[in-house]
């Protein structure tokens, strides 16, 4: 097969679901299947996938009642004049639980290919899509779907890291910010002093004036006791002197003795003189008073130091935890763009296309907020990308088009050269192809040739 489009020009279906035998040749670019419901007409629509799409396609209970066997046969070509017959059997298994299936594909000229499925699936691609079904998925879903054209470019993988990047920056903000509130709640002391006092050094000054006092303290109990040992040899003297009257006999001894005496209390007058002025006392209260201020002052300067400290670690943290958020920012921002990037390189169903946040965007608003117009313009050239060989698709919800809707698709299944096989409920139109308990209303029932 050469790589020019295709499309149905006939097909068949004998013995399948609900339908027992039809035999559709399309005219024009809409075949509407319509009748009342459980006649076959998804049935058709199904069948067809079968034949085309391969075993991931066939039901789990394929054959219409009563049957042993039913196939599909679908006649396919292009403007170049190759015509293709698909021929699909699909039969019960011998233990009747489950079924076989076969496929033959023939050229014009009675060719066989050895691997038919192959050859299907060049034509009708690995995926199919329902543009209505497309229409009414949730936002998610069409974008999962449209996710596809853009190649290389893993989606879930990205969106994995972004959430990570996004819940481990919520958490480092979080701890910045904590971090900056405990900073900013410690209050430093403004009068605490700019540097510690040196209490050791009026520790020590005290000690040297208790050493001082005390000498003076030894000075004064000195001069008490010369001052006293000079008044008692003063009182000696007098004695002496008194003594000298009565004891004539003895007043050269005594006055030799009053003599000794008064040079003796001399001496000591002399080192009274000698001894100086007596020093004064230092105040020690006020020096204690100072040892306690500084005390006081030092403990206001250390609890200061502490909160200066502590508010330094704090702000330097959070620096730290903001710059990893600045840098997880920048990861999830590097890896969207890589993703915008790539989904502006991709090759997109249809112009104005692109990709929000886990929405499909058309014009730059989300797909579900564009008229039902756009919305069905953009679905078929969705399904129309996802199947580009084989030109046609299906729908199995065209009876939830109004008439503007309807005409709608008309026009682009012409402007396209699509054939669309949209399936409707007891369409009045006169173009619409009749189903009715497993047959074309009005046809001769026959077997499917």
């Amino acid at each position: 097969m050469t790589d020019t489009s295709y499309r149905i020009l006939s097909f068949a279906v004998e013995g399948i679901l609900r339908v027992v035998a039809v035999h559709i040749k399309p005219d024009g670019r809409v075949l509407e299947l319509t009748g009342k419901n459980r006649q076959g007409k998804s049935s058709i629509i199904e069948a067809l996938w079968a034949a085309l799409g391969g075993e991931k396609f066939i039901p789990s209970d394929p054959i219409h009642d009563g049957e042993d066997a039913g196939r599909i046969v679908v006649d396919i070509g292009n403007d170049s004049g190759l015509k293709y017959k698909v021929t699909r059997r699909i039969k019960k298994a011998d233990n009747e639980k489950g079924y076989n299936t076969s496929l033959i594909i023939e050229g014009a000229d009675g060719e066989k290919f050895s691997n038919p499925q192959k050859l299907l699936n060049g034509l009708i691609g690995a995926l199919s899509c329902d543009p209505l079904e497309f229409i009414a998925m949730k936002p998610k879903d069409q974008f999962d779907l449209l996710k596809r054209f853009v190649p290389g470019v893993d989606f879930d993988a990205i969106a994995a890291a972004y959430q990570k990047d996004f819940d481990d920056r919520t958490d480092v903000n979080r701890d910045a910010k904590s971090k900056r509130t405990r900073a900013d709640a410690i209050t430093i002391d403004e009068n605490a002093p700019a540097a510690r006092l040196d209490e050791a050094a009026l520790v020590a000054e005290l000690a040297a004036a208790g050493k001082k006092n005390a000498e003076v303290e030894r000075f004064r109990a000195a001069q008490a006791a010369r001052r006293q040992r000079a008044d008692g040899l003063d009182a000696s003297a007098e004695q002496k002197r008194k003594r000298i009257q009565e004891l004539r006999a003895e007043i050269d001894r005594l006055e030799l003795g009053e003599q000794e005496d008064e040079a003796a209390a001399a001496d000591v007058r002399m080192e009274i003189a000698d001894a100086g002025d007596e020093p004064t006392l230092v105040d020690t209260g006020d020096l204690q008073a100072k040892i306690t201020a500084a005390r006081d002052a030092n403990a206001k300067f250390d609890a200061a130091e502490r909160m200066r400290t502590e508010k330094e670690r704090l702000i330097q943290e959070a620096t730290v935890l903001e710059r990893q958020s600045a840098a997880l920012t920048k990861a999830m921002e590097d890896r969207e763009k890589a993703k915008q990037d790539a989904i502006a390189e991709a090759k997109m169903p249809i112009a104005g296309i692109t990709f929000g946040d886990g929405v499909v965007l058309l014009d730059g608003h989300p797909l579900g907020q564009a008229s039902q117009a756009q919305k069905l313009s953009t679905a078929i050239a969705i399904a129309v990308a996802l199947q580009p060989k084989l030109r046609f698709i299906t729908t199995k919800n065209a009876a939830l088009l109004d008439d503007d809707s309807w005409k709608a698709l008309v026009n682009l299944a012409e402007q396209q050269d699509l054939l669309i096989i949209a399936e409707t409920v007891n369409s009045n139109r006169p173009t619409a192809v009749h189903i009715e308990d497993g047959h074309v209303k009005g046809a001769v029932r026959q077997a499917a040739e």
